[in-house]
């Protein structure tokens, strides 16, 4: 067997652990039927939400009509009912149109006796919202009513006063929502402001994402834009003295986007399979500043597993010498998040959160550190809550979707909980929280 294929079947059957089912609650009983629900000093009459995918409730690499009902958003406004809160529009993409932009989905109980079988348990569901455009420019089934979920997928805080940001060479997901164009995400959360009376904002993450994902290749927002850009957009919630939550970018590198496919994964599988007098030690790769072997700190992403299923390959480009093993063809630099970009990452998000929790501050807003849910979800033995566990493993572990980066309902629902609490702690209101149980996780569809 090739080299390639048997790397492919032997990193799969070690990556994939199992599958954990959903269960059918409505609300969390310990919260909900403890309390009375008040609002305190906040009003929740109509709720505007604005951000990106996280907002938007893109799940396994994709926005459909399931993961926009299961939004936290709409998690949010579900309970925000419970204190006066009313009604709550999303850009939702038609019943016809369920499948959205397409997204993945787990099609079968994988065999770990069948390699085959494992290969194929993850599949992909058609657009079901795609109206023209191109591959690379796609048009989406346009909404261009009055909208509370402003999540636009993609959006950076560095985008936000960018003209022509929704034209069909920017945002497909943002030109669906606008008639004009040239209008700025700013102005489009400034005219679906009108009337609000609370707010969340969850701005950020793809200011440090696009980073993360192309191994240092997309530059990080400068600091100084982040913050005119983030002070524009707050100054902007808090008109009136609008009360609100601004949530925090959360630790990327905790997602099983870089931590399912490892290192000493990738190393156990070669050495089983080459079987060389001395294990070989390191996968070599090029960095920013040369070319070295990989060491602690160094992360492999999810999405390059057709590429390092090549490592010890040499036939992979025109370099010479067995690929991913040898300086003369290092894993190429944009496969790999070296331990110096994951220092630069670290310290940007730092940056980005300081700046957001200081102004949220001054403007007497709640905060939400989403790290605080994400990082007992990543320690050992994750979260508990009503006898349901939740880790941050890939596929197994329930809060992460099959993309390995954004939230599954299940996620969504921990992360909405969180946010409840900061601002029943802000403003003394008293809001239940929900039973995360009752959302699923990853979910097997035939």
């Amino acid at each position: 067997m090739q080299l390639k294929n048997r790397f492919r079947w032997g990193l799969v059957l070690t990556v994939f652990v199992g599958i954990n089912a959903c269960t059918n609650n409505d609300v969390d009983p310990n919260a909900s039927n403890a309390v009375t629900p008040s609002k305190g000093s906040a009003d929740f009459t109509k709720y505007v939400a604005v951000g990106n995918s996280l907002t938007a409730g893109y799940a396994d690499n994709g926005l459909y009509r399931d993961s926009q009902l299961n939004s936290y958003p709409s998690i949010l406004a579900g309970q925000f009912a419970t204190v006066g809160g009313g009604a709550f529009v999303q850009p939702l993409f038609t019943v016809a149109q369920a499948a959205g932009t397409g997204y993945l989905k787990l099609i079968r109980v994988p065999s770990l006796s069948d390699p085959t079988s494992l290969i194929t348990s993850i599949g992909q569901v058609a657009p079901g919202a795609v109206v023209g455009g191109t591959a690379t420019a796609p048009l989406l089934a346009k909404f261009t009513d009055a909208n509370q979920n402003l999540g636009v997928p993609g959006i950076r805080v560095s985008d936000i006063l960018t003209v022509g940001y929704g034209s069909t060479r920017g945002n497909p997901y943002f030109e669906r929502l606008v008639a004009n164009p040239a209008t700025t995400y700013f102005q489009y959360m400034s005219d679906n402001l009108n009337g609000a009376t609370f707010f969340s904002c969850w701005l950020g993450n793809n200011d440090a994402l696009g980073y993360a994902t192309s191994g240092g290749a997309t530059p990080l927002t400068p600091t100084a834009l982040f913050t005119t850009n983030f002070t524009a957009a707050i100054n902007k919630l808090t008109e009136g003295s609008r009360k609100g939550v601004v949530i925090g970018i959360p630790n990327i590198t905790i997602a099983p986007y870089f931590t399912t496919i490892t290192i000493p994964l990738v190393l156990a599988q070669i050495n089983a399979i080459l079987k060389p007098a001395t294990p070989i030690p390191a996968l070599v790769i090029q960095t920013a500043s040369g070319i070295r072997p990989t060491q602690t700190g160094d992360l492999l992403m999810l999405s390059n597993a057709s590429d390092y299923a090549t490592i010890g390959s040499t036939a992979v480009g025109t370099k010479v010498g067995p690929y991913g093993l040898s300086a003369t063809n290092p894993l190429v630099d944009k496969n790999v998040l070296d331990a110096g970009e994951v220092t630069a990452l670290n310290a940007s998000i730092a940056t980005y959160n300081g700046i957001m929790k200081t102004l949220a501050d001054a403007k007497g807003t709640a905060y939400t550190d989403p790290n605080v849910v994400l990082n007992q979800a990543a320690a050992a033995g994750g979260i508990t809550q009503n006898g349901i566990n939740y880790t941050t493993s890939f596929i197994q572990g329930g809060v992460f979707s099959l993309d390995g980066i954004h939230l599954t309902p299940a996620g969504y629902a921990l992360m909405a909980n969180e946010i409840i609490k900061q601002i029943n702690a802000k403003y003394s209101a008293v809001i239940p929280t929900v039973n995360p149980a009752a959302y699923r996780r990853v979910l097997l569809q035939q």
